[in-house]
């Protein structure tokens, strides 16, 4: 969403809720009343982040957020001792929202750390406010479910990619994401889908040509 000529920032964040948030907030739970949009704008603030820095770290539940992507990507990952290394769980793009449903509702620890890949504008609810935005209206917890429903969905999706072919990795995942591979890092994308960069980038080369031929 492109800022207004000499709009606050209160007025942006007021925008962007009854614009963006409110419309699908009300597709799963029906229209809200005004006493809940008003408690909404108080827990949520506007944060930009610069590339490469940190939203959250693999800390405790409480210092853990949510975060809707207004502009950038962001990447969450965790790192795996077995092979000494950081694993790419999922890459974020603009109107995910970022969310370890499991920390917030069972109050454990959070694993995975959040890491801006280029620069971005966030709305960020922290715990305690999402924590009395939910006891004062119980029903925006069928929200919270349908988060946890997606990230299942796409849990599914993903092991379901690891299991095919370098090139039908790559091909898959870039038609979802097809204008991914020309705003962040290659070498991002390949740890994602669990590739060498070398293989990555044969994979990709046969990507780039069927794509070209298809537009011959």
């Amino acid at each position: 969403m492109i800022p207004c000529e000499n709009e606050s920032n209160k007025d942006r964040l007021e925008r962007i809720i009854r614009n963006e948030i409110l419309p699908k907030l009300e597709s799963i739970v029906g229209a809200q009343l005004s006493e809940f949009v008003d408690l909404l704008l108080q827990s949520c603030k506007l944060k930009n982040y610069a590339k490469d820095q940190y939203l959250e770290e693999s800390r405790s539940f409480e210092d853990g957020k949510l975060f809707y992507i207004i502009s950038g990507i962001a990447r969450t990952f965790y790192y795996d001792p077995s092979c000494d290394k950081p694993i790419i769980s999922r890459i974020w793009k603009k109107h995910d929202v970022i969310f370890d449903v499991n920390s917030f509702q069972n109050e454990e620890d959070r694993a995975e750390t959040v890491q801006m890949l280029e620069d971005g504008e966030l709305l960020t609810i922290d715990y305690y406010s999402l924590k009395n935005l939910l006891n004062v209206f119980p029903k925006m917890a069928h929200c919270v479910m349908c988060l946890q429903a997606e990230r299942e969905k796409y849990a599914m999706f993903y092991q379901r990619l690891l299991k095919l072919s370098v090139e039908d990795r790559v091909r898959l995942y870039l038609n979802d994401n097809p204008t991914l591979s020309n705003r962040i890092n290659k070498d991002c994308i390949a740890t994602h889908l669990g590739v060498s960069r070398s293989k990555f980038s044969s994979a990709y080369a046969l990507y780039k040509q069927d794509k070209n031929r298809q537009l011959a």
